[in-house]
């Protein structure tokens, strides 16, 4: 099954912006065509510490990262989503990035983006034609996406953040990996681990990054803040580290209450760690012939994700469980 993007949702299927196209490249090439090239550049190292801004006609935008900013530009204009943060709204070195949910009244494409947003993606916008281009060019197999951030919510609302490792195999862009974060409030800069679920041993060639400041399935709160430093890539895995077949291992008792069992045929299978959605690992588990029984009593409702270990410390496979009290 293929993953929820926010990618799809935003653009879905990498829509071009046809709507208004004629009056919105006019806009978008008298004030920033030169800008553009500068704004969106593609390295293999994306400006994670979001150190590096360039002007974007009296905006300015973080290098190597897409914003809903462009949107500014379109016929009668949109509320600015991203800015340059520093003072107490950084982390670490002059800046970080500021995303904040507006609600969108002008609109290029009606259906495929969301009346509220905030959104920030590795990748750049091209002119000719007007589209979205996503990720940058990247070819480790890394364990996990690293981030300091801090939410401030209006309500209930709640942020997130996307990963895709992806591998174009000549007709479309297969998933190597894939994972996902869901962010609640969060007053003061707090580390961040996404987990990596890997589906195949190939190495990808590209990655996309992408933050929201309103998950899509949440009740959406305009002005809902979410800020981001240090985002990096961090760890190294093998090839064996992927969803081989769907008899590696098996999960018992899921939706759970207060009990799992994690089940494998691997006789190198040596623990297993459990983390919480925010990449906190929450317990750790050895296999005893062929199992390993958590107690989720006291685990709070929601998802988990898991590691399946060898004794050297390299990952056999990965997957998630629900708890459900």
């Amino acid at each position: 099954m293929k993953p929820f993007s926010y990618i799809d949702l935003l653009w879905r299927n990498n829509y071009k912006l046809m709507t208004h196209k004629t009056i919105f490249m006019k806009k978008i090439i008298i004030k920033t065509a030169i800008l553009f090239f500068s704004v969106f550049k593609i390295s293999a190292q994306p400006n994670g510490g979001f150190e590096n801004w360039s002007p974007f006609s009296g905006l300015e935008n973080p290098d190597d990262w897409g914003t809903l900013n462009i949107l500014t530009f379109v016929p009668g204009g949109n509320p600015q989503s991203a800015f340059k943060a520093s003072s107490i709204d950084k982390h670490s070195g002059n800046y970080a990035l500021k995303i904040k949910t507006v609600y969108l009244n002008n609109k290029p494409n009606y259906y495929a983006i969301k009346d509220s947003m905030g959104f920030a993606f590795t990748g750049r916008v091209e002119l000719s034609p007007v589209a979205i281009k996503y990720g940058f060019p990247y070819s480790q197999r890394p364990e996990k996406l690293e981030f300091w951030a801090k939410y401030n919510p209006i309500g209930m609302d709640n942020a997130g953040a996307q990963v895709y490792l992806r591998k174009w195999d000549g007709s479309k862009n297969d998933t190597i990996a894939f994972g996902e974060i869901v962010l609640t409030e969060t007053l003061q800069y707090t580390n961040f681990q996404l987990n990596l679920t890997y589906y195949s041993s190939d190495s990808p060639d590209s990655a996309i990054i992408a933050f929201v400041s309103s998950l899509p399935t949440t009740n959406i709160r305009v002005g809902s803040t979410l800020f981001l430093d240090d985002v990096a890539f961090v760890g190294t895995v093998g090839i064996d580290k992927q969803q081989n077949t769907s008899d590696s291992f098996k999960i018992l008792l899921n939706p759970a209450n207060d009990n799992v069992i994690i089940y494998t045929q691997r006789e190198d299978a040596f623990c297993v760690k459990i983390f919480d959605v925010s990449g906190k690992n929450v317990g750790t588990y050895k296999f005893e012939n062929y199992n390993a029984s958590i107690n989720t009593s006291f685990f709070a409702s929601g998802n988990y994700f898991f590691e399946i270990y060898k004794k050297n410390n390299s990952v056999l496979n990965s997957g998630k469980f629900y708890v459900s009290k």
